[in-house]
């Protein structure tokens, strides 16, 4: 009883065992080269073959890695939290100077003299 699952790893298998038989014959071809001192570019090509054969045999070992997707980024929210407080800062700094400059707290353009400040510190008698 076979079934077609059956079938496609049996080919599968015979095709590895083949290209695994390939590979080795191709890599005992290099060894004997270099036992006898042939020229390294006859060598290199049997190498070649062989490593050719052992990628046919395991394709998925070989092939590169696919190229993971970037995350997606969340939309970044401005914040404006520290323009809020510098503003509230320069708010209060405005105010304070309005207070000091045209309120009641006295007249910036006027100049003391110490003879002033002495008649106003002094008891009356």
């Amino acid at each position: 009883m076979t079934t077609p699952e059956f079938n496609e790893r049996q080919k599968r298998y015979m095709h590895i065992a083949k290209s695994l038989e390939s590979a080795s014959k191709e890599y005992e071809s290099a060894a004997l080269g270099l036992q006898q001192g042939i020229s390294e570019e006859h060598i290199h090509r049997h190498v070649k073959n062989g490593n050719a054969a052992v990628e046919s045999a395991f394709p998925e070992l070989f092939a590169p890695p696919k190229p993971s997707a970037p995350p997606k980024l969340a939309p970044t929210v401005r914040d404006y939290t520290n323009l809020k407080v510098l503003l509230i800062a320069l708010l209060v700094l405005g105010l304070l100077y309005a207070f000091v400059a045209f309120g009641p707290t006295g007249d910036l353009t006027k100049t003391w003299m110490l003879q002033d400040l002495q008649k106003n510190v002094a008891y009356p008698k």
